[in-house]
C-alpha cells in the first residue's frame, strides 16, 4: 500500500528463509508503473544484514558491559574511600577469613601495613587474647562468618600487635552479605 501510494517502501527486520533460518534484512519495495503511469507491479530487493546487526548488537552489549564495569569500579572506589576514612580500625575479610582490606587506623594497632596484611588469614594479623588468662579468644569475625550475625567481643580482651605490643580493645564483627544475602566476608 505504501509503495503503491508513495512509490517506495523500506523496512528492516527479521525475515525467515525457506529453510526456516532467520536473518536480519533490509527490504525495499518499489512500485513499477507503466508508460501511462498505471501500476504494473512491484520490485522487491532484500539484503541480508545479519552480520551488521550482530556487530551492532555486540557493540551495544560491549558498551553496556563497559558501563557496568565502570559503575562497579566507581562503587568499589567509593566503598574503599569510605572504609579508609572511618575513624575506627576496620578490617574486612573474604568468606575464608582472609584479609581483603585494612584501613590506616588499623595498621598501627596490628602492626601490619595494608599491603602486608591483604591475603593473610585474619588470625595471623588480628591476634587477640583474654587479658587475665592470656588464652586466645575466639575471633568475633570468624564467629560472624559462621553464624551470619553481628558478634561483639568479650570484655578484657587484648590485641597483640605484630611487634608484641598489647592493647586493650573493644571490638565487634558483622557479616558482609552479597546481593543474594549470602555471607561473603
Amino acid at each position: 500500500k505504501v509503495a503503491s501510494d508513495v512509490g517506495r517502501f523500506e523496512d528492516e527486520g527479521w525475515r525467515v528463509r525457506k529453510d526456516g533460518t532467520q536473518f536480519w534484512a533490509n527490504v525495499i519495495i518499489t512500485a513499477l508503473k507503466g508508460k501511462a503511469g498505471d501500476l504494473i507491479g512491484f520490485s522487491k530487493i532484500t539484503r541480508d544484514l545479519t552480520a551488521r546487526k550482530n556487530a551492532e548488537e555486540n557493540a551495544r552489549r560491549l558498551a553496556e558491559e563497559t558501563a557496568a564495569r565502570q559503575v562497579a569500579r566507581e562503587e568499589r572506589e567509593r566503598l574503599r574511600v569510605t572504609l579508609a576514612s572511618i575513624g575506627d580500625a576496620v578490617i574486612s575479610t573474604d568468606a575464608q577469613s582472609r584479609i581483603t582490606f585494612i584501613n590506616q587506623v588499623a595498621e598501627p594497632l596490628v602492626g601490619w601495613t595494608s599491603a602486608e596484611a591483604v591475603g593473610k588469614p585474619l588470625e595471623e594479623v588480628f591476634r587477640i587474647v583474654n587479658e587475665k588468662t592470656r588464652q586466645p579468644v575466639e575471633n568475633p569475625a570468624v564467629r560472624a562468618l559462621r553464624e551470619g550475625k553481628i558478634v561483639g567481643l568479650a570484655n578484657h580482651t587484648l590485641l597483640i600487635a605484630r611487634d608484641g605490643t598489647e592493647r586493650p580493645i573493644d571490638d565487634s564483627a558483622a557479616p558482609i552479605r552479597n546481593e543474594h544475602g549470602e555471607v561473603s566476608g
